[in-house]
């Protein structure tokens, strides 16, 4: 009978949380805006990407609102779950978003639901907020789990559409340049090939049949040119990551014997825009520049990822930092100019530091989506 009651009591309160957070959605929705702003979310980048950020936000506090009322279906979640993935994978624009920043929104969201949960429980018996709460908190889990494999799934699908595209377009273009250039240079030697089979059969003056050899050779020479620098361009494409070569041989000459050096490079570097290509250099070596030579690391780490859409960089070493806390923590001009360099690619760029941890970094860059299609071009 007690626990009858008991459980009566938990469901009217649970019933009572599920009301104020109902009323409370929109509340939330606005704060976990504010706060994607604070973090420079790409979710907030454009009103599209925001609209359906703030859809699934909303399937996130539906959830836990049918888990507080009692409600919750598990056939039903699957199919929302099912529906988001078809939703990311096939045209939602939230599977360009990397999963990282999908991964940190997330973590936003739950605490500012968690903190307006507590606050609305307040008022209820100790027992009673606590058993609704633990409710809420596992759908919460729940909920921004699913959001979260979806969007991996997502990003992969995405990534994979991209790279079909690429392949698809470079077929093409690489289709027009053969016909173009080499199908003109061959159809060239053949016509004069031809006039002078005509020319030696109606005993031509030799001065005229020397002359069209030499339109021949010429055009063969023509192809042979065009053949050669497409092959040293497909080489060139599919070799040695250049920019993890450009770093690392900015770095000899300031690494010692004591510092392990860790620098990768991942996804087609062709899908940077020379300028890009460049501007990234520049900023990854003022890291290094600073690393090797006023932190002392025993270890630094650059990793750079290459999306068809967008670039992350993340640069890490375990040096004697400073304090970024302070007015002149981090107010270097080296720092100012690899902030601003990222501003003017549209970028955003963090930089994180405590005095004996290390120096931390990270920068997101959005490619044109004519990057596809460029080469990377870098000089040190």
């Amino acid at each position: 009978m007690v626990n009858t009651r008991q459980d009566e009591e938990i469901s009217s309160a649970a019933h009572l949380l599920e009301a104020r957070l109902a009323e409370g959605t929109d509340e939330i929705i606005h704060r976990f805006r504010i706060s994607l702003q604070k973090i420079s979310s790409p979710l907030v980048s454009t009103e599209e990407l925001w609209a359906e950020a703030r859809g699934h936000a909303r399937l996130v506090l539906d959830e836990c609102r049918e888990t507080l009322r009692g409600e919750f279906d598990a056939a039903a979640a699957a199919n929302v779950t099912l529906a988001l993935s078809v939703g990311l994978s096939g045209r939602g624009i939230l599977q360009t978003v990397h999963p990282a920043d999908t991964l940190r929104s997330s973590g936003e969201l739950f605490q500012i639901t968690l903190q307006y949960l507590t606050d609305a429980a307040a008022g209820l018996p100790v027992g009673q907020s606590s058993a609704c709460l633990g409710r809420a908190v596992a759908a919460l889990n729940h909920s921004l789990a699913t959001c979260l494999q979806v969007s991996a799934a997502g990003y992969d699908a995405y990534l994979l559409n991209m790279v079909e595209e690429n392949a698809r377009s470079h077929r093409k273009r690489l289709g027009r340049d053969l016909h173009d250039h080499l199908g003109n240079s061959l159809a060239l030697a053949h016509r004069y090939l031809d006039l002078h089979e005509v020319a030696v059969e109606q005993d031509q003056p030799a001065e005229k049949r020397d002359r069209l050899l030499g339109q021949v050779r010429e055009a063969l020479h023509e192809a042979d040119g065009y053949t050669r620098g497409l092959i040293s361009d497909l080489r060139a494409r599919t070799g040695a990551r250049r920019l993890a070569d450009a770093l690392r041989e900015y770095a000899e000459q300031y690494q010692s014997p004591e510092v392990e050096l860790r620098i990768e490079v991942n996804g087609d570097e062709s899908w940077l825009p020379g300028a890009h290509a460049a501007e990234m250099f520049l900023i990854l070596r003022e890291f290094l520049r600073n690393a090797l030579t006023h932190a002392a690391p025993r270890t630094v780490a650059l990793k750079v990822d290459v999306a068809p859409h967008r670039v992350d960089c993340f640069a890490h070493d375990d040096g004697t930092g400073f304090d970024s806390g302070t007015p002149s923590g981090g107010d270097g001009s080296g720092l100012h100019s690899m902030r601003e360099r990222t501003q003017a690619l549209g970028g955003v760029f963090f930089l994180t530091s405590t005095p004996g941890t290390g120096t931390g970094m990270r920068m997101s860059v959005p490619l044109p989506p004519q990057a596809s299609t460029a080469r990377t071009r870098v000089a040190s």
